[in-house]
């Protein structure tokens, strides 16, 4: 595995006389992973070569000329033998090369290809931004951040001589920590906004990557409308409990509020399983509009009327028993499954109190499965006070759902916005605030 140490060279020259050299010491964590063989050095470029280019791997140097003027003068003094030139990778301070030729790219642009293709050039890298000349040390940060979400197992490392006693101590701490808050909050506020969390981030923090895997499980449940075992699981129950251990972190202060939102927001979706069946998914498509996913919001809309009609119809004894019984068949997975099924009750309680007389009765193993049944229904149907206006809402309803998930719509983002909010405020006068298909209890139907 080829591993290098890549550092800026800076412009700290060797002490005047009478000075003495600075001070530097390890932080109690990288004390865990490294040692010097002494204590004092001019400046980071000695203290690599002397500790860590026999215990991890080449050093590596990004340098200018007149960087490099100064640091071979350092590497003198400090009587090593390393060729900065041999091991080192040139930036002009003016964009010209080291012939004087005129350098085309943008000087910004410029230093970040050169930085990139170092870095690609080893399995694994130690980084020191210590030194440097003028803007290099910030546009490698930066770099870093982005080359952390990309790949975060190739940094090991991100080194920084931290400053305690000017000219004189120096404490040096890793920067890889924050680069993992970095990604640790561009996380939170992905899943925050869109429930999204890319698959490629990775920390070398436990409890980080714990809620990483637990977010990422959270959204593809969730994005692939696997509601009730979300719901009912521990899956939200574990991330809250991770997001408060997270919160007694000093280290996360910056990001608190995102924490928050997020905590309040899960248990919100935890309290849905104390909601029926159809309020629960009408609930879920709301907050999916809310993210941006219509398609998802317009099928659980869809899928909440049918339960919601399945919910109203089974009040009747004859479709209550029969309910029962259903649900006896699914969960003993009796076979076909695609028949025994959630879906072949809440689809056929829908399509029936939008079609009416006109509904068939096939197949034995339907949840509408007698012409008895059907003629009780429709004799409640008939009943209905405004009821064709709730059939024509399925009938829209329907339409849009089918539309859009055969991908031939020619609807703007925006009218698809605008016909679910219609839709919904639909769904929310007949269902919630009117329960067109109420009280069964004045009828008795047919047995």
């Amino acid at each position: 595995m080829k591993k290098a140490v890549i550092t800026i060279l800076g412009t700290i020259s060797p002490p005047r006389e009478g000075q003495e050299k600075a001070h530097y010491y390890l932080s109690q964590e990288l004390q865990k992973v490294f040692s010097l063989k002494k204590e004092n050095y001019t400046n980071m470029l000695p203290l690599l070569i002397a500790n860590l280019e026999d215990q991890y791997g080449t050093i590596r140097c990004i340098y200018t000329n007149f960087s490099k003027n100064i640091q071979s003068k350092v590497l003198r003094y400090e009587n090593l033998d390393f060729d900065i030139r041999k091991e080192g990778v040139f930036i002009s301070e003016n964009a010209v090369d080291e012939h004087n030729n005129e350098i085309k790219e943008a000087q910004y642009s410029y230093f970040l290809n050169q930085y990139n293709a170092l870095i690609e050039e080893y399995d694994k890298v130690i980084i020191d931004v210590s030194h440097g000349f003028r803007h290099f040390p910030i546009l490698a940060v930066i770099n870093l951040i982005i080359q952390n979400i990309k790949n975060p197992q190739k940094i090991e490392h991100i080194l920084f001589a931290k400053e305690v006693k000017q000219y004189e101590e120096y404490e040096i701490i890793d920067l890889k920590e924050y680069l993992e808050l970095a990604n640790l909050s561009s996380m939170l506020s992905s899943f925050n906004q869109n429930y999204t969390v890319s698959s490629n981030i990775h920390f070398s923090n436990g409890l980080y990557q714990e809620l990483a895997e637990e977010l990422n499980e959270f959204s593809h449940h969730f994005l692939s409308n696997s509601l009730k075992p979300l719901i009912e699981g521990t899956i939200i129950e574990n991330i809250i409990s991770n997001l408060e251990v997270l919160q007694t972190k000093e280290s996360v202060e910056n990001f608190r509020e995102y924490i928050e939102e997020i905590k309040e927001h899960l248990e919100e979706i935890r309290q849905l399983k104390y909601e029926n069946e159809w309020m629960r998914l009408y609930k879920l498509s709301q907050m999916m509009d809310e993210r941006g996913y219509q398609l998802n919001a317009i099928t659980l809309l869809f899928e909440a009327v049918g339960l919601y009609c399945l919910d109203a119809l089974s009040q009747i004894e004859i479709v209550g028993e029969r309910l029962k019984e259903y649900r006896g068949y699914i969960e003993e997975q009796k076979e076909p499954l695609h028949i025994y099924s959630l879906y072949t009750m809440t689809n056929q309680s829908r399509v029936i109190v939008k079609i009416k007389e006109r509904f068939k009765v096939g197949d034995s193993r339907l949840f509408i499965n007698t012409e008895a049944m059907k003629d009780t229904i429709v004799a409640y149907l008939n009943g209905v006070d405004g009821l064709k206006k709730f059939k024509r809402f399925i009938e829209d309803l329907e339409g849009l759902r089918n539309n859009l998930a055969h991908g031939n719509s020619g609807f703007t983002i925006e009218d698809v916005k605008f016909i679910y909010k219609r839709n919904q405020k639909s769904f929310e006068k007949f269902a919630i605030k009117e329960n067109i298909l109420k009280d069964f209890k004045s009828f008795k139907g047919q047995n």
